[in-house]
């Protein structure tokens, strides 16, 4: 009668008291739904049902006014949380009116005068970091990226401003455009920003062969735009294979031992360029302890599901000490019920075979627990030199037991053919090169390897592809010879031999290797229902930036996805990528090719959960990882028309996540090779323009026993995938090399320049530097020459480009740039508002020799009867244009050459003097040479009076007009 009182007196409560004004969303206590019922039939806004998860208590929730919840609690019914007040309802508003008007203002700013007069990235608070088109089977598409100096996160959230994005023509008419999305990193606390990005599709694929956008806008709120040109992310003419080239050799998944017979085979064929070797460390094993479960209620036939919990209380798992294959999988065991009343716990042991006769109670059940069947088989000699017995994980083990009605046989639990090796398995690599112009040792070194993922069935087709392909057109194919020649190739087709095998033969999805560290732990996860989570992730278990160090993306759960193993590089399979890199100093280039998803990364991968990553690349590398992509990307391209997206090519830790301990860090901080990652599988696009996840085992052909994985079906989306998906990445491979082999042969310095540009509002000038191939840049603005420990220009943070310099009139600008070889160029130098035009002013040079002798040479009167050296001189007056000049004079008479004359009578001595006077090394112009000629005129000689002469010739000769 109480809630009929109260509904009555609600009822007379004046109209006004339900006004919009100052409500509250507030839930009450209610004693029971008809209390409810009435205050709803009284008029009160109450909310779509009522909470009834409390037994005996009704939560309502309901709309009032301050004055109406006080009557309410005053009436019995409390107020136990409140849900919304005006003032969250004003805030939404305020919220939602302020996204709304910030868009408003950053789709304004797009439009506006400034930006329409922009054609460079504005350092304001918005950066344009990348736009980037493309075709594909979907059609045509943009991506565009950005970020802003005021971006912040609230929680899980984006809090700063919303970015605005358009697209426009070269004369910068607006086509399109759309908002970016935030992108955040959620593996760390806070989440932390890292830039806008959103792809467009803008036409299907009958809409290519539209002109694709000029530029891109980016706005924010405040007015800041920035501007970047659009650039062509694939399908830019990359190189077709030439005519005859072989190609398209694997015809269906294969196991490790297969990968390392097509390469042995291979080394066989193609001795004078391929050898194959053993690699030092032998895996762990493709082997496993044998095991069952007894006790259970249905005996245990291989399951990996969890057991009930009635089972687990029941379970004794069996753990052989020999591996399956030397004698574990001949051990039967079986828990009997003896047959007889009150009958004590025995075990027994026949040969392989143990017997657990169970304790009975008065009526004959048995009484055992799996705690004391655990305790008597590790209690008896004979078992314990068989297996251990150990409980379910952490269970105490209180239930009773189950006999079973025939022994249960120990198993390794492995499926793969009788033939293939069990035990510890030796990797194999295959080295393709020659001593063609060098030794090939001292050649640069490129080291693909695949499979370091079991589950990833598609990556060793991508190293066998490549390395078929590399020696079957060594003969005949340009581009492979010069590959050959110039490089030395190493290729592992499985690094994981061990998961590898356990993925294709007994769990698809195995992604680690097989090694059991669980086992270490006895109340762990060491029965066979967890054999699918042992192993450790390789990926997680190097050196650098490894989860040991304080990084994130490596586990320390023994049946974690990345369980990053008890030590760094303790797995042997890790120690033998070490190997090759160590003993093989040559190698400055590496490929790790992994899958699914379609990526295309390199280092930095791992970051601290403060998101401290590891050193980043200098900015001239890092743009030689991009240059280097866009290379490999356009191969791809060639074969289906597959887009590695821009958003998923970059280093590891901007573009997928932190993995610690990677082999790809390994290899570019501990060695200085620069480690690149593969993920093949890029999402398939449609022609809808939507995707189709491929999966670790996507069908190989048409034919469905080729799905993978074991799914039975083909999806219609992706007939032929895992082989296609091995040739393109095959082809990325190749530019990959062809990049390598441009690398050994750059002799030549980067050609960097500048581009100067004002606004006519500031007097500074916007400084931004052009260069021919990916380079670092250095740089002065005191008139200093620049070194490499002088500025560097590069951005602000990662993807991001370079602000423009901000400089004053007559500024001394000088730079330099080193590309990736190391190759330096001179140092440059600009004055600021100073423009320096080469221009030319002079005239024409004939070529001209001019040679004007003086007067003739006479030595005066011979005295006859006396020895004397007469001496006579002249001058030669010479101009010459040439670049070298001689004077010389020489007798061209052929009567006594060399000596005067008088009629038929010559003296005895020669004519000195004669011969070269004189060289040039440089023009002349009106020089007067002296010229001396001298006679001996001996006691004895007899003269014949007269005049002794001869006519000589005097020659002004050049080499160089």
């Amino acid at each position: 009668m109480g809630a009929i009182a109260t509904a009555v007196a609600i009822a007379v409560m004046p109209a006004s008291a339900l006004a919009d004004d100052g409500e509250s969303v507030i839930e009450f206590k209610l004693p029971n739904k008809a209390a409810g019922d009435q205050l709803a039939n009284l008029g009160y806004d109450i909310g779509d049902g009522y909470d009834q998860s409390v037994p005996g208590q009704i939560k309502a929730t309901i709309v009032v006014t301050p004055e109406q919840k006080a009557q309410l609690e005053a009436m019995g019914y409390p107020a136990v949380d409140t849900i919304q007040t005006q003032a969250d309802v004003d805030a939404l508003r305020a919220a939602r009116q302020a996204t709304i008007d910030a868009e408003a203002a950053a789709k304004a700013a797009l439009t506006s005068a400034a930006a329409n007069k922009s054609k460079s990235a504005a350092a304001g608070t918005v950066r344009a970091q990348h736009a980037d088109y493309w075709e594909d089977a979907g059609g045509r598409w943009l991506s565009i990226e950005g970020t802003t100096t005021q971006a912040s996160v609230t929680g899980t959230s984006y809090s700063g401003p919303q970015l605005v994005a358009s697209w426009t023509d070269a004369q910068g008419q607006q086509i399109g455009s759309g908002n970016l999305s935030a992108l955040l990193d959620p593996d760390v606390t806070p989440r932390a920003y890292l830039y806008h990005v959103t792809k467009f599709r803008l036409g299907d694929a009958s809409t290519i062969g539209t002109p694709m956008p000029a530029f891109v806008r980016i706005a924010a709120p405040n007015g800041d735009v920035a501007t970047l040109a659009v650039k062509k992310w694939v399908g830019n003419g990359a190189p077709q294979y030439a005519a005859g080239f072989q190609k398209d050799f694997i015809t269906h998944y294969v196991d490790p031992q297969e990968g390392y017979a097509k390469i042995t085979a291979l080394a066989g064929e193609f001795s004078n360029i391929a050898k194959v070797s053993d690699l030092p460390n032998k895996t762990t094993g493709y082997q496993r302890k044998s095991q069952t479960v007894l006790g259970i209620a249905t005996p245990y036939t291989g399951s990996t599901s969890t057991p009930a919990t009635a089972d687990q209380a029941r379970a004794v798992v069996l753990t052989a000490l020999a591996w399956g294959q030397e004698g574990g999988n001949d051990i039967t065991a079986q828990i009997v019920n003896p047959g007889a009343n009150n009958a004590p716990l025995s075990v027994s042991v026949t040969g392989k075979a143990i017997t657990v006769n169970a304790a009975t109670g008065a009526t004959g059940a048995v009484t055992s627990t799996a705690a004391q069947v655990v305790a008597a088989i590790n209690a008896n000699t004979d078992a314990a030199k068989l297996v251990t017995a150990a409980l379910y994980r952490t269970n105490a083990g209180a239930g009773v037991v189950t006999a079973q009605p025939a022994p249960s046989k120990l198993s390794d639990w492995l499926n793969a053919p009788a033939t293939y090796p069990r035990g510890p398995q030796t990797v194999k690599m295959l080295r393709i090169g020659n001593d063609v112009g060098k030794p090939q040792g001292q050649k640069t070194g490129v080291f693909i390897y695949c499979q370091e993922h079991a589950r990833e069935w598609g990556t060793p087709l991508v190293c066998l592809e490549t390395a078929e392909r590399l020696v079957r057109n060594y003969a005949t194919d340009p581009e492979t010879k010069s590959l050959v020649d110039g490089l030395d190739i190493f290729i592992v087709p499985t690094i994981n031999a061990d998961g590898a095998a356990y993925s294709m033969y007994d769990y698809n999805s195995q992604r680690k290797n097989m090694v059991n560290y669980c086992a270490s732990n006895p109340t762990g996860n060491n029965d066979p229902y967890a054999r699918n989570t042992w192993g450790v992730d390789l990926n997680r278990n190097f050196s650098v930036g490894s989860g040991f160090d304080g990084y994130v993306g490596g586990g320390t759960n023994c049946t974690g996805e990345t369980f990053q193993g008890p030590s760094e590089m303790s797995e042997p399979e890790v120690r033998n990528e070490q190997y090759i890199q160590s003993t093989y100093s040559n190698i400055k280039f590496a490929m790790n090719v992994h899958s699914s998803g379609g990526y295309f990364m390199w280092p930095p991968g791992a970051y601290t959960p403060s998101r401290t990553t590891l050193p980043y690349p200098p900015y001239g590398t890092l743009n030689y990882f991009d240059q280097t992509a866009s290379a490999v990307l356009d191969r791809i391209y060639n074969y289906r028309k597959t887009a590695i997206l821009p958003q998923q090519t970059g280093p590891v830790a901007d573009v997928l996540y932190s993995a610690a301990g990677n082999s790809a860090d390994e290899a570019y901080y501990n060695h200085g090779i620069i480690g690149y990652d593969f993920e093949i599988g890029a999402s398939k696009v449609l022609a809808t323009g939507q995707s189709q996840g491929t999966g670790f085992q996507p069908c190989y052909s048409t034919s469905t026993p080729n799905t993978g994985g074991g799914t039975g079906t083909c999806n219609a989306n992706l007939v032929n995938e895992g082989h296609d998906e091995g040739m393109e990445f095959a082809n990325g491979n190749y530019a990959l090399l062809a990049s390598a082999l441009q690398y050994a042969n750059d002799t030549t310095a980067p050609n960097i320049g500048t581009t100067v540009t004002a606004d006519g509002k500031t007097p500074t000038y916007s400084v931004k530097f052009t260069s021919n191939e990916a380079s670092s840049i250095y740089y002065t603005t005191d008139g200093s020459t620049p070194t490499t420990a002088s500025t560097e220009w590069k951005p602000n943070r990662p993807r991001e480009l370079p602000d423009a310099l901000d400089l004053a009139p007559k500024t001394t600008l000088k730079w330099i740039g080193v590309d990736f070889k190391g190759n330096t160029s001179a140092v440059k130098s600009q004055i600021l508002g100073q423009t320096d035009v080469t221009g030319t002013a002079g005239g024409d040079v004939p070529a001209t020799l001019a040679l004007t002798l003086g007067a003739p040479a006479t030595f005066g009167a011979f005295t006859p009867g006396v020895a004397k050296s007469y001496t006579a001189t002249t001058t030669a007056t010479v101009i010459s244009t040439a670049g070298d000049a001689t004077l010389s004079v020489a007798d061209p008479s052929t009567t006594a050459p060399g000596r005067l004359v008088n009629g038929t009578f010559a003296l005895t001595s020669p004519l000195g003097g004669l011969g070269t006077i004189k060289t040039w090394a440089a023009p002349t112009s009106n020089e007067s040479v002296p010229v001396t000629f001298t006679q001996a005129i001996a006691a004895n000689e007899a003269l014949r009076t007269g005049t002794y002469s001869k006519t000589l010739t005097f020659t002004l000769s050049t080499t160089t007009p």
